[in-house]
């Protein structure tokens, strides 16, 4: 018995790391007041790393459904990541500079 759980957990543990090497990560880069790309198409579950290569303060944040986030205030040089995890369109702005947008096709 005990050996057939641990092949149980060795197999969920072989899984898990597949699933882990599996998602994307995507790089967003902050500059001059705009994120670069400003479009970008994701699978659920990845990630999306936002660089704040700017000489200003961001605040990056999505109130879409399913994809809810506030990184925060984001100081020139730091870099912050989100997962997004549900389907659909994820529109990511910043509260401090309103014009830069961000829109994300999560499939």
């Amino acid at each position: 018995m005990r050996q057939s759980v641990r092949a149980a957990l060795a197999a969920l543990g072989i899984v898990a790391a597949c699933g882990a090497a599996l998602a994307g990560e995507n790089r967003v880069v902050q500059s001059d007041r705009a994120f670069e790309p400003a479009r970008l198409a994701v699978k659920a579950g990845d990630g999306l790393t936002f660089v704040n290569s700017d000489l200003y303060d961001h605040n990056v944040y999505s109130d879409s459904p399913g994809n809810v986030f506030n990184l925060g205030i984001q100081a020139p040089g730091q870099t912050n990541g989100v997962t997004l995890a549900a389907p659909g369109t994820v529109e990511v702005r910043c509260r401090i500079h309103p014009k830069m947008k961000l829109v994300v096709t999560v499939e």
